[in-house]
């Protein structure tokens, strides 16, 4: 039913003039809003960039900010697990979205894998709802090949381990077992996150290329998780991390 709401519809309802247009949007993974804020400020800062970056005009919109650089205009949405951001991936590609880009952070389930280290996935399963929702004839969720690969060059640039690969969309970070962690080792699947299969199936859906660039976080099958010393000692490092994915994704996004 709300599929077949036009752009013009939704525009009305969420405060939109009738001619506004999105040009990307990029999606972050994680709950910390004020935090990632600051990320976004201190980005546009070290890249020199003027920007404007402006409230959303509906409360719905309220986990999403416009940004306006370099005569673009980009979402950064701010979502945790895939359900929100469908609604605004969703929105950003009915209004003219041409590139779509998640960044955040994995748990990895391949042995070697070290905090520092990035993954950029060639897929993800869906262990969630939101992404069978828009292609029902998969659970396995592809980004774009071409854009994938430029982030992966991008992060390359940068001195960044680079790991490529399959990767598992779990929406219950606390209700994985270690057997669940070791069945998706098993099955290939080199990280597990929370978004990534939603992005793609959204994107795909309106023929919008997508990509993910994902920090590892914890590597669960090596056991190193959020409870590990290790992580908390390596707070600096994560949000070395985090600057970086947004940097990266804004020189993609206004190229």
């Amino acid at each position: 039913m709300y599929r077949s709401f036009s752009p013009n519809q939704y525009r009305e309802h969420l405060g939109f003039a009738q001619n506004y247009t999105v040009d990307a949007m990029l999606c972050y993974g994680t709950l910390y809003e004020e935090k990632t804020l600051e990320l976004l400020h201190a980005a546009i800062n070290e890249l020199g960039l003027e920007a404007e970056i402006n409230d959303m005009p509906d409360d719905f919109l309220r986990f999403a900010k416009e940004v306006k650089v370099n005569g673009k205009v980009i979402w950064f949405a701010i979502g945790y697990g895939g359900a929100w951001l469908s609604e605004y991936i969703h929105w950003a590609c009915l209004f003219g979205s041409k590139k779509n880009l998640l960044v955040g952070s994995s748990g990895g389930l391949k042995s070697g894998m070290k905090q520092g280290d990035f993954i950029v996935p060639e897929s993800s399963y869906a262990e969630e709802s939101s992404a069978r929702i828009y292609n029902r004839n998969t659970c396995t969720h592809k980004p774009d090949e071409k854009l994938s690969e430029e982030i992966a060059e991008r992060l390359k640039d940068n001195q960044c381990k680079i790991w490529r690969g399959p990767m598992v969309t779990c929406q219950a970070m606390i209700g994985e077992t270690l057997e669940d962690i070791k069945q998706w080792s098993k099955k290939g699947y080199i990280g597990v996150e929370m978004e990534a299969s939603t992005v793609f199936a959204v994107s795909e859906h309106f023929n919008v290329p997508a990509a993910a660039s994902l920090y590892v976080g914890d590597n669960l099958i090596e056991e190193h998780s959020v409870m590990s010393e290790e992580f908390i000692a390596e707070k600096d490092m994560r949000q070395k991390n985090q600057l970086l994915q947004i940097k990266i994704a804004l020189e993609e996004l206004i190229s």
